[in-house]
């Protein structure tokens, strides 16, 4: 017998002693935003596609959201959550906020990791599979993040610089609910734990330097021109110069300028060269042209090429082909071949003399848009103070505190 939804839901909650349930459909209450303290909450997708959960804390308290439900225990506890008795859900696209977990403690374990705040269970739209969601004082996902987009010993003030660009980042996915937006329906999180969003850490990442450099800067973002949230950006190494983000992305984002970094121009650290061949080539010219980057007229014909002399702090990148001219965004360079193929967008294209070899020289690592953090410790090296490091890099934002 094939079982219904409802059916799944309590298999799921006598198979594994959990409960399981749809939050919208059973008027589960809304995630609160702020803490008591009024410093606003992130809520981070740290795992995801999990078939089994586990979750352990000191007098965990639990809450389901299908009736609702809500317990507790006292002393140590672990709990399991069996994802794969969800695969009946399958069908469903959005995914269902099950359950929440918390301690009194202010710390929860999940797999080998301490987290602080709450830990959300989400079921994943696949099915039989489920996310988990930290939801944190903003303030101290600052702190557990330091040690991972820069090194925890650090000097102090670079630590500060990073923790406002963070702060702001985080802050803007949080006020726009961006990701929610963008997937068309609430997705219980703000950002996740990646490359993609910012790489956020544990409680066990978080440091006596990390936690002050956060509440030195406590509710200090970066605003633009006009005393909004934007998205803050920052990378590695920008190999010299960085970028806006109408060079690297579609979206222009207002404020953002390019920076002469002296630290990443004079140095010959991150400095990279690639070789491309003519059938590679080929391949993503025929990928831009699908994508609708590059209107070619017939197909690529590298008889009829030639590149343009190049530099490496040029956005664009000329040639020609069949006597027309064409300008391509190098950024798209790295968005096809990847980041270990070009690791920087500030590079100079180059090849032989029939064209049958391509050759990538440039330098930086990451998309190059913002503070970039090698230069910025350069800069905290030489003595300059988290503002005026801010100031370098987004010299047209306002550093303003917002809680």
């Amino acid at each position: 017998m094939k079982l219904k939804p409802w059916m799944a839901i309590l298999v799921f909650f006598f198979a594994s002693s959990c409960f399981a349930g749809v939050a919208r459909i059973f008027g589960a209450p809304e995630l609160k935003l702020t803490s008591q303290s009024g410093t606003p909450k992130i809520r981070v997708k740290v795992l995801k596609e999990q078939k089994e959960v586990l979750i352990s804390g000191t007098d965990l308290t639990r809450t389901f959201y299908s009736r609702p439900i809500s317990d507790s225990f006292t002393g140590r506890k672990q709990v399991k959550f069996d994802c794969s008795k969800l695969s009946s859900l399958k069908f469903k696209k959005k995914p269902i906020l099950l359950a929440s977990l918390g301690s009194p403690t202010g710390l929860i374990s999940l797999v080998d990791q301490k987290y602080r705040g709450d830990l959300h269970i989400i079921s994943h739209p696949q099915g039989g599979k489920c996310d988990v969601v930290q939801e944190v004082r903003l303030d101290d996902y600052v702190s557990n993040l330091l040690a991972k987009e820069m090194n925890a010993k650090w000097p102090l003030e670079v630590l500060k610089a990073q923790a406002v660009a963070a702060r702001s980042y985080a802050l803007h996915k949080i006020e726009t609910n961006q990701v929610s937006k963008n997937l068309g329906f609430e997705s219980y999180f703000h950002l996740e734990n990646s490359e993609k969003y910012q790489v956020g850490g544990s409680f066990f990442d978080s440091t006596a330097r990390t936690d002050r450099a956060s509440k030195e800067t406590e509710g200090m973002i970066l605003t633009n021109p006009q005393g909004k949230v934007q998205p803050i950006f920052f990378h590695a190494r920008c190999g010299g110069r960085t970028l806006e983000p109408h060079h690297v992305w579609e979206n222009k984002v207002k404020g953002y300028s390019e920076v002469i970094c002296p630290r990443c121009r004079l140095s010959e650290k991150g400095s990279f060269n690639k070789g491309l061949t003519q059938h590679r080539m080929k391949k993503f010219f025929h990928w831009l042209s699908r994508k609708g980057h590059l209107a070619l007229n017939s197909k690529v014909n590298f008889k009829d090429f030639k590149l343009v002399e190049d530099r490496k702090y040029n956005r664009y990148l000329r040639f020609y082909m069949e006597g027309k001219l064409y300008r391509l965004k190098k950024s798209w360079f790295r968005k096809y071949f990847g980041r270990f193929d070009i690791p920087s967008n500030n590079f100079r294209l180059t090849s032989n003399q029939s064209y049958s070899q391509f050759f990538v020289n440039g330098k930086g690592h990451g998309h190059g848009v913002g503070m970039c953090q090698v230069g910025a410790l350069d800069l905290a090296k030489k003595g300059w103070d988290y503002k005026k490091i801010l100031n370098h890099y987004y010299p047209n934002f306002k550093l303003v505190k917002k809680y």
